[in-house]
């Protein structure tokens, strides 16, 4: 049974799409995007695919599968929606809030199921209000999908079908229970509780370019770069680049080893970033040249030759598809089993698979919680668009700042541009970062957790 997610209204409904209209489709919720969040679901009788927009930009994708949010890479949600027996599609409009709330339940695992039949939905508020929590409340039962969204022991908002800015009775809380209790007199309902509130952008999501022509799901579903390892001309090896970083140096365990003294033991790391390869020097003796220049970070053009050593490397983007390896899904939470009259467990917070378990920055918008995992030894932070953290504001320099792994500990440098760097209130030029400790950069803030 297909699911209704929470909307504010329908954009467009495409009863004629098939897999030649997708890159049309995404194209029209791109544009829509820019005004609003939204949306795009593709489904049949069976399977339901899921396209999340904002900015012009598409967030992340997921799916349902057996009554369960499953988030999805981006190419895997174009590869099963191209391969849908007849679809259809729509194109929903939402707000920030409903929005951070589907794509919470598509991401994370909640912390708590219960059923209506087996307790009071009125103590289990209760007992968020009383520690101030903040959480995701979903109901769901057949197609029905309701949301009531928590903010520091405050209900802000209640997502359903056809949402609402304000509650017809006196309070979302109140509609949401009238509408429960209503609905679950002959079966009930499963409640899901997710206290895991930061979301992040999907880990294959690319920048779309303005000046960006071609076909949408060209950018997702390419294959990945080749690598070739030239001397004297003549090939000696090639890689796929099938993962994000690949490290380049003399020992064997670099993913692309060159036996040569003239070569670092860890000289250079290819890096794919928003669709885009980089290449970025590692400190070594003897430098990277790209085209004849040393470089210390350049992003990459098919083409363009590197040298290290006396060897030389092309990385060339290849045509055609590539297909998704299928994978298994872990299966929600089992459902808690309570007894008339106990009282509903402590809701603890629990860590997610899909959670970030490293260092990392937390920025604090009003759409949500931005995580940005520090999951590289070196970080820029700056205006620059090949900056690992974009900042923006006047007198944010192209590379303003940079966050270094060094004997363990992770260290913010200011190094350019005319607005200060502040860690804890001070203003500072280098800074060993603790947990929690707070950083700011012209308009943007940011919370350090190890």
């Amino acid at each position: 049974m297909r699911l209704n997610l929470p909307y504010l209204k329908i954009h467009r409904k495409y009863d004629d799409f098939s897999s030649r209209k997708m890159n049309e489709v995404v194209r029209e919720a791109l544009d829509l995007s820019a005004q609003a969040p939204c949306y795009l679901e593709i489904a049949n009788a069976s399977q339901q695919c899921f396209l999340f927009l904002r900015d012009k930009q598409i967030y992340s994708a997921g799916r349902m599968e057996a009554d369960q949010f499953l988030d999805t890479s981006i190419k895997e949600f174009f590869l099963t929606a191209s391969q849908l027996q007849n679809p259809d599609a729509a194109c929903y409009a939402v707000n920030n809030k409903i929005l951070h709330s589907l794509l919470i339940m598509f991401q994370k695992k909640p912390s708590l199921t219960l059923l209506t039949s087996l307790v009071d939905l009125d103590e289990v508020f209760d007992k968020i209000e009383d520690e101030r929590k903040s959480c995701i409340v979903c109901a769901s039962q057949d197609a029905f999908v309701a949301v009531l969204r928590y903010e520091k022991g405050n209900v802000t908002a209640l997502c359903h079908e056809a949402s609402s800015p304000t509650p017809k009775e006196r309070s979302f809380r109140d509609d949401f229970l009238v509408k429960i209790y209503t609905l679950s007199a002959e079966r009930p309902f499963k409640i899901t509780v997710y206290d895991d509130l930061l979301v992040k952008y999907a880990g294959d999501a690319k920048m779309i370019e303005e000046s960006y022509t071609g076909d949408i799901t060209d950018l997702y579903l390419s294959k990945p770069p080749m690598v070739t390892l030239y001397f004297k001309k003549k090939e000696i090896g090639h890689w796929v680049m099938d993962k994000p970083v690949f490290n380049i140096g003399r020992t064997a365990d670099n993913d692309i080893p060159i036996d040569n003294l003239a070569v670092s033991r860890l000289h250079a790391v290819l890096e794919k970033e928003k669709g885009d390869v980089f290449i970025r020097d590692c400190d070594s003796l003897n430098g990277t040249q790209l085209n004849g220049r040393r470089v210390g970070r350049a992003r990459l053009q098919d083409g363009d030759e590197i040298v290290i050593g006396k060897h030389t490397l092309k990385v060339q983007r290849q045509s055609g598809i590539e297909a998704v390896a299928s994978h298994d899904v872990a299966p929600f939470d089992q459902t808690v089993i309570i007894t008339p009259g106990q009282k509903p467990p402590m809701m603890q917070a629990t860590q997610s698979p899909g959670a970030a378990t490293g260092p990392r920055l937390v920025e604090y918008t009003d759409f949500g919680d931005n995580v940005i995992e520090l999951n590289k030894p070196h970080m820029t932070m700056g205006k620059d668009a090949t900056a690992d953290i974009e900042l923006d504001g006047f007198l944010v320099a192209k590379q303003h700042a940079e966050i270094v792994r060094e004997n363990g500990n992770y260290v913010l440098r200011h190094i350019n541009g005319m607005r200060k760097v502040s860690v804890g209130g001070k203003t500072v030029k280098e800074c060993v970062l603790k947990d929690q400790d707070q950083i700011r950069i012209g308009k943007k803030e940011f919370v350090f957790q190890e």
